[in-house]
Parts: C-alpha cells; sequence; structure tokens
C-alpha cells in the first residue's frame, strides 16, 4: 500500500505559569494528549487554520499565534494499512487570559473529538501518551530557542 497525500496539521503551545495546555482525544481507551489544534483546510494559511482551530476546541477567539517553534512528520510505515503522512507545523501561542480556557471534560465543545482540556505541569508531560511522541521537546521548551525539526516520529 502506498502513501497518501501528506496532510498539514497545526498545533498551538499555550504555556500558563510553567505548565502547558494539552488537549485529550482517542477512541476508549485508547487516549492521546496532545496540543490544541488540527488540519489546515484548502485555501488557509497556517495561522489562520490555527486561530479557527482553537477557537473551535477550545472556545478561545482572541489568541495571536507567534512563531513557528517545530515541524514533525508522521509518516506510516510501508506495510501499516492508513498510508497517513502527517505534517505537523508547532506554534507558539499567546492567549490574553489563559485563566478563561475551560478546563475539564468537555462533551459542549463544538470540536466533539475533544474530550478534555487540561494544564499539564512541565514534569508530568512526559507521562501521558502524547502524540505526536514530542514530550521531552515540549518540557525543555523556552520561548526564543531554535526551530526544531524532528523528522519521522510515527505513532500508530
Amino acid at each position: 500500500m502506498g502513501h497518501r497525500r501528506p496532510r498539514v496539521r497545526v498545533s498551538g503551545m499555550i504555556w500558563h505559569e510553567q505548565r502547558l495546555l494539552l488537549v485529550r482525544q482517542g477512541k476508549p481507551g485508547h487516549p492521546r494528549w496532545m496540543l490544541p489544534g488540527g488540519g489546515v483546510d484548502p485555501g488557509e494559511s497556517l495561522t489562520v487554520a490555527l486561530a479557527r482551530e482553537l477557537a473551535e476546541e477550545l472556545d478561545c477567539r482572541q489568541v495571536s499565534v507567534a512563531e513557528p517553534c517545530a515541524l514533525v512528520e508522521s509518516i506510516a510505515p510501508e506495510s501499516h494499512a492508513s498510508g497517513r503522512h502527517v505534517i505537523h507545523v508547532v506554534f507558539r501561542v499567546d492567549v490574553p487570559d489563559e485563566t478563561k480556557i475551560p478546563i475539564g471534560r468537555r462533551p459542549d465543545v463544538q470540536d466533539r473529538a475533544v474530550q478534555e482540556i487540561r494544564w499539564v505541569a512541565r514534569d508530568e508531560i512526559l507521562k501521558l501518551p502524547l502524540h505526536p511522541p514530542i514530550g521531552g521537546y515540549l518540557k525543555g521548551y523556552q520561548p526564543g530557542g531554535d526551530f526544531q525539526y524532528f523528522g519521522s516520529l510515527w505513532a500508530p
């Protein structure tokens, strides 16, 4: 099975008092924690897509998308039936009042894939099943650091 056309996904790092905002998605029994964000629609810039996704997932409409921080590819092995190839672009995002982001389980959120939103302390990041698997980078992230390219970090 060959690979499909790459899909571009944008996500935002939102920090507040040394804690990172993560969202939980996934099938029952297989949770995945990730930075908030999602797919880029045709004709949409990366920053516009991220602002839209943050509004959908977090009900957060006033965001400032700052610099891109990292690029991660998730390329399924040839033997994997999905043939997926996802390009993740990670941006630092500033939110005027992070404390107004609704935290906890989210049955009411517009994006039904989001099951929970949580602030996670730096020392807790590596304990979560993170997708893509860039927990070490996120734990050590410092604003103004070098842009990081991770290559393919496939995690089914």
